[in-house]
């Protein structure tokens, strides 16, 4: 049952209202507050405070102070004027719906916020698009200027080349007719004036990197591209890519490291991708098995939990006392999953067994459980074949 709090204090100035109201060890992250314009309300565990306004407050400009003995609420009155009352002199049930129709007004409020800012969002998102488009655009037509540009240099390089062999060619054979000494002498002469034999190179050629098996001519780039992206911010909405890594960091205890902050997180999609990421790195790393089966149990993934518990016990081996703690959590899990996934009497053996090794908390307090049920469930079973006896008794009396 909720604790309404109706110890609190309040001072006014010609501008602003404080209200002091007395809430030890409010924890910041778990305290609820709305502000409107003639409403007020915090909520924290079981404490919960509301308050109805006399006036009007500008709720942009109001704001919640929480030290560690009160949350200190310093509101901003739409008019610079001095209140008779705190609170309205109202009946209970006047009360209810001025309240319901604060919070309608609120929702509203809220709502329009997140659309336009959802608005705002795609609007950027819209301009950045816009923005790469132009500046791919010129980075194609800078690329086929060069090109034209190199084009032309080759093709005048080689008219020029022709125009001289031509003229040499037509000198050489204008000097044919003159006498036998003289053609010696000249053709000595074309022989020396024609440029050297240009040297052979290899070519080095690189081709483009594809995502797709099909050559480039075959495909649809436009598709290809879309598919591509959708892909990668579906990767970057769980927080972890592996592209992103720089090569310093690719190595197991730095994508343990940030697996771990993604399952304190509750990312476990996230976590569980920096795990099998770290997985393909070093396939022997036993930690990675143990929290990913973490993350799984967080998905209800019981299967992939069961597998990879499984696969952890197999890599804590020789046993010994400095895996037992390992070993003990392994065999807990696999323990819970199998009951979760409909196999408690494989479970319960594994429970037993974690116990046997190390006495959790946790998993004793599974046990105990899961042993309930199982006994219902046989009571239920034994139950069922009983009243299917007597069913068939009587059936076999009818018949006689």
């Amino acid at each position: 049952m909720p604790i309404v709090m109706k110890d609190f204090i309040w001072k006014q100035t010609k501008s602003d209202i404080i209200v002091q109201v007395p809430m030890k060890g409010v924890n910041q992250s778990k305290l609820d507050v709305l502000i409107s314009s003639r409403f007020v309300k915090a909520t924290y565990e079981r404490s919960y405070f509301e308050l109805i306004l006399f006036s009007t407050i500008t709720a942009s400009d109001s704001k919640c102070i929480l030290t560690p003995t009160e949350v200190i609420f310093e509101l901003k009155k739409s008019e610079e004027v001095e209140w008779e009352y705190l609170e309205p002199n109202l009946s209970k049930r006047e009360k209810l719906e001025l309240k319901k129709l604060f919070l309608e007004e609120s929702f509203k409020e809220i709502q329009a916020a997140d659309e336009k800012k959802c608005e705002k969002k795609h609007q950027l998102k819209r301009l950045a698009v816009k923005k790469q488009i132009e500046i791919d655009s010129e980075n194609r037509e800078t690329i086929d200027n060069i090109r034209k540009e190199e084009e032309n240099r080759a093709l005048g390089d080689l008219e020029e080349f022709k125009k001289k062999v031509s003229q040499k060619l037509k000198s050489s054979n204008n000097q044919k007719l003159k006498a036998k000494p003289t053609l010696q002498t000249n053709s000595n002469k074309a022989n020396e004036e024609i440029p050297k034999t240009r040297c052979s190179q290899t070519l080095k050629i690189d081709f483009t990197s594809r995502e797709f098996p099909t050559p480039c001519r075959e495909s649809k780039l436009e598709e290809e591209h879309e598919y591509l992206t959708k892909q990668a911010e579906a990767r970057r909405t769980i927080g972890f890519v592996s592209e992103d890594i720089r090569p310093e960091e690719r190595n197991p205890h730095f994508i343990k490291a940030k697996g771990d902050e993604f399952l304190k997180n509750k990312n476990y999609l996230g976590a569980i991708s920096a795990y099998s990421y770290g997985i393909k790195l070093s396939k022997n790393f036993v930690d990675f098995y143990i929290c990913r089966s973490e993350a799984h149990m967080g998905l209800g993934n019981l299967w992939r939990a069961i597998e990879d518990c499984s696969t952890a016990l197999e890599l804590l081996q020789p046993i010994c006392e400095v895996n037992l703690y390992e070993r003990a959590i392994c065999s807990g899990r696999r323990g819970e999953a199998l009951c979760k996934y409909g196999k408690r009497r494989q479970g319960i053996g594994e429970l037993k067994h974690c116990l046997s090794l190390i006495d959790l908390e946790y998993y004793r307090g599974v046990l105990e459980i899961e042993e309930k049920l199982y006994e219902e469930e046989l009571e239920l079973e034994k139950q069922t074949q009983i009243d299917k006896q007597v069913t068939e008794d009587k059936q076999g009396k009818k018949e006689r």
